[in-house]
């Protein structure tokens, strides 16, 4: 990283500059005495913290590297290095996005609703997927508000295909209990005789508070909504707290769906 840097032929109080604004509190000289030992230690500096991914897509912007090919071999060459370390970058050509492949993308529901959406051809939860895959580590503000956008998908597009309407202005709890209903699985369906009923009857109801504390956080710290100043965001492992949760709700509603429409009770 500290060769990118050097490579933007930033001059000295410039590339402080550059630093500062991610969180650093360097003495701002006019000349440096080795440009690119600055910048090796301020990257050391911000390891770990949570303005790191910005100042390296930042660093990464066509800003910085007019020139596309010589873009493209910075972001190849920091590509071979992280994956070293267990990451992958994804490039628009405009930002990169950094994500651990031990992280959310991994993760066994996120596949299985993948393989989902791939057989039914469902844009909707694909995209919202892919966007969790590429943000939850780098930033879990937008992996957040997909997370919560990845349940309206599920059950708008389960409510349609049994062929009932929802009301477009639902809240996302609103439509999982609707959800719910088109699936037999509304708390009042359970029948008062069936084996553990209050203890069934207790996990459906979590179910449509999942998608609620879903939308309370995509509120208070997730995209979609202007922040003060003072706003501090949420962390990768707050992140994939949200995604699995919402991952898991989402994959027992689709497979429920799916057994029911082909008469499999597996």
């Amino acid at each position: 990283m500290g060769d990118i840097a050097f490579a933007t032929s930033m001059n000295s109080s410039s590339l402080i500059g550059f630093f500062n604004s991610f969180g650093l509190n360097e003495k701002v000289v006019h000349v440096l005495g080795s440009k690119r030992q600055f910048a090796v230690d301020a990257w050391r500096k911000l390891s770990g913290s949570d303005q790191l991914p910005e100042a390296i897509n930042q660093i990464l912007s066509p800003h910085y590297f007019p020139n596309p090919e010589e873009r493209s071999r910075q972001v190849q060459q920091l590509q071979r290095c992280l994956k070293l370390d267990g990451y992958d970058i994804t490039d628009d050509g405009y930002r990169v996005y950094i994500a651990a492949r031990s992280g959310s993308a991994a993760t066994s529901v996120l596949e299985h609703l993948k393989a989902h959406g791939q057989r039914l051809n469902h844009e909707n939860v694909l995209s919202r997927i892919r966007i969790i895959d590429r943000e939850a580590e780098v930033s879990p503000a937008d992996a957040i508000g997909s997370a919560k956008e990845l349940i309206e998908a599920v059950c708008k597009d389960i409510i349609e295909r049994s062929g009932r309407t929802f009301d477009r202005k639902a809240s996302p709890a609103a439509l999982v209990k609707e959800a719910l209903k088109v699936l037999n699985l509304a708390p009042e369906d359970i029948p008062e005789r069936s084996r553990g009923v209050d203890a069934v009857r207790a996990t459906l109801n979590s179910l449509a508070n999942i998608a609620h504390q879903m939308d309370e956080l995509r509120g208070l710290y997730g995209s979609g909504h202007g922040k003060p100043s003072s706003s501090r965001g949420l962390l990768p492992r707050h992140a994939r707290l949200a995604v699995g949760s919402a991952g898991s709700l989402c994959l027992f509603l689709i497979e429920t769906f799916e057994a029911q429409s082909t008469g499999t009770t597996e």
